[in-house]
């Protein structure tokens, strides 16, 4: 089982954690919440053709889950792993990263706290076999896009600290609340130094790619890992090129999918 969680809400949330007391928030972020919902939507699909359950935390580009509800649509699902797909069109295409759950290694070899939050409400996440799966499935996920996307993925480790109202940390909400082996991605996206063009199809299909080689890879089947390229895997630029088709830099997504006044 494979939980596959597509960046940002269609409008604005401001909650509280019941559990945490964490402020729970997100937000739409253009170009990127269609953009990766359709990645995700095709790794999704190639996935199933492949043998895979896969569970989508929303179900379209422009619905509104907090990321509390993501993390327990997850855990409720027991996937056997969960991944965020983002891009952030303020980095080229030079940013390239997966985070884990168990951050990096102190000098003197343990690893530090991966929280979020100060004083009473600071949260810390403690489940060392799930961080230690985590970091391994991340590294995996990172050879697997280094492979299709031509450029180096790093395992880093995020940083929420600074970026009010978001909780300071170094763990995203939904690694935190999860109870399963989270792998959150990001990808530079900025085309041609304008922050609200869109990144094309190719791009698209090779994140695509490596996500799910990443993901067989990293959790294989009962009969081992797929043979590729798989039926998932020769399918995903047919999904794509389906679900969006666009030139580079030319908006062709639904008209849903873009906030009142933003150009196409």
């Amino acid at each position: 089982m494979i939980v596959i969680d597509p960046g940002h809400s269609g409008r604005s949330i401001t909650s509280t954690d019941q559990a945490t007391g964490l402020r729970d928030i997100d937000y739409p972020n253009y170009p990127e919440i269609y953009e990766m919902f359709d990645v995700s939507y095709c790794v999704a699909q190639g996935l199933r053709a492949d043998g895979y359950r896969v569970v989508l935390t929303k179900k379209r580009a422009m619905a509104s889950v907090g990321l509390a509800k993501r993390a327990e649509i997850a855990t409720q699902s027991r996937a056997d792993l969960a991944i965020s797909v983002h891009n952030d069109h303020s980095q080229g295409p030079h940013f390239q990263a997966t985070y884990d759950q168990r951050g990096r290694r102190d000098p003197d070899g343990g690893y530090h706290a991966m929280y979020r939050g100060t004083g009473a409400k600071r949260t810390v996440f403690d489940h060392p076999k799930l961080a230690r799966q985590s970091q391994r499935y991340a590294r995996i996920i990172a050879r697997a896009r280094t492979e299709t996307q031509g450029r180096p993925v790093g395992v880093r480790e995020n940083s929420f600290t600074g970026r009010p109202p978001l909780e300071p940390g170094n763990l995203a909400l939904v690694q935190l609340l999860a109870e399963v082996p989270w792998v959150y991605n990001e990808m530079g996206a900025l085309t041609g130094g304008d922050v609200s063009t869109a990144i094309s199809i190719p791009t698209e299909v090779r994140y695509a790619q490596g996500l799910l080689l990443g993901i067989e890879r990293a959790v294989p089947l009962a009969a081992g890992v797929v043979d590729q390229p798989s039926p998932g895997f020769r399918g995903l630029r047919r999904c794509l090129v389906k679900r969006v088709e666009p030139r580079a830099g030319v908006y062709t997504r639904p008209k849903a999918y873009l906030p009142d006044g933003f150009a196409r």
